[in-house]
């Protein structure tokens, strides 16, 4: 599986990295945002900073990794700040976003490189009211991307470290974070993640009452698409009525729109829950296991 779980150290840099990093303050952003680069660097990969804050510590710190201008005059660090993003993807959507990160990713690789790799503080679009949806919906569909392969050819590999003011109120932070696979934040505030993993998706933590609605808004904007969907539920530690009522929800929005669900390693407990309140006559779905 997948890399996953709540951090309180950056784990080695691999492919298909997708870390949400909740820092304190701009000295922690940079020494953090710096070790996630380098892993890159030592990869082979493209490397891109986006945000006010990321682009401010590389202009305080023109010695990091071995030098920013000269990374910057031979291609290999690209340096925006949001503004320049937004215009260079035609604004902030889920299509503009992935059509910028296709062109990116797969002219890293026609440079030469192994890949993209991406460090963006998106601090101000998480708190801003008319983004914030439309932002969750993208870090979803983000980490389906990397996980998939990215670029244009589907054959591309973007990793990216998305960073985030602790600061931020926790409703907000929570609803961004639990749709990455590597966290670091605090437990109480991001109970779950919901993730991919290949063509399946991951739900591992704990969900209850209080988290359903972030994990019914989560799972609704899973990138749909006709065929099978399959929930790998085998580090889902604990889902009450509430979380059951969700995922069926879900899982007959899926197959009312032509497509099979599949729940794999479901706990004992959920199952129980599930014949208890009777939802495979409501919701009809194929509950398996798997190696």
């Amino acid at each position: 599986m997948r890399r996953h779980g709540q951090v309180n150290e950056l784990p080695g840099a691999a492919a298909h990295d997708h870390v949400c990093w909740s820092y304190r303050d701009d000295a922690d952003l940079h020494a953090t945002g710096m070790a996630f680069l380098a892993g890159g660097l030592a990869r082979g990969e493209r490397l891109l900073c986006v945000g006010d804050r990321v682009a401010e510590g590389l202009r305080g710190d023109p010695a990091a990794l071995g030098g920013v201008a000269a990374l910057v005059s031979a291609g290999t660090l690209r340096v925006m700040t949001l503004a320049e993003a937004y215009v260079a993807a035609g604004g902030f959507s889920v299509d503009g976003q992935r059509a910028f990160y296709d062109a990116a990713t797969d002219q890293a690789l026609a440079d030469g490189y192994t890949g993209l790799r991406v460090l963006a503080d998106v601090t101000d679009l998480a708190g801003d009211p008319v983004h914030h949806d439309e932002l969750v919906r993208w870090e979803h569909a983000a980490d389906h991307y990397m996980a998939g392969g990215a670029g244009a050819s589907g054959m591309a590999s973007m990793s990216a470290m998305c960073a985030y003011r602790s600061d931020l109120p926790e409703p907000v932070l929570a609803d961004v974070a639990a749709v990455h696979p590597v966290v670091h934040a605090p437990a109480d505030v991001v109970p779950y993640r919901l993730f991919s993993d290949g063509t399946r998706l991951v739900l591992a933590g704990e969900v209850d009452a209080l988290a359903a609605q972030r994990l019914t808004r989560a799972l609704g904007s899973t990138p749909a698409h006709v065929g099978v969907h399959a929930l790998d539920l085998a580090d889902l530690r604990f889902a009450d009525v509430t979380a059951s009522r969700v995922l069926a929800a879900w899982a007959r929005a899926v197959t009312e729109d032509g497509g099979q669900v599949q729940l794999w390693n479901a706990p004992a407990l959920l199952r129980r829950t599930w014949r208890l309140l009777g939802l495979d006559d409501w919701a009809r779905v194929s509950f398996a296991a798997t190696a």
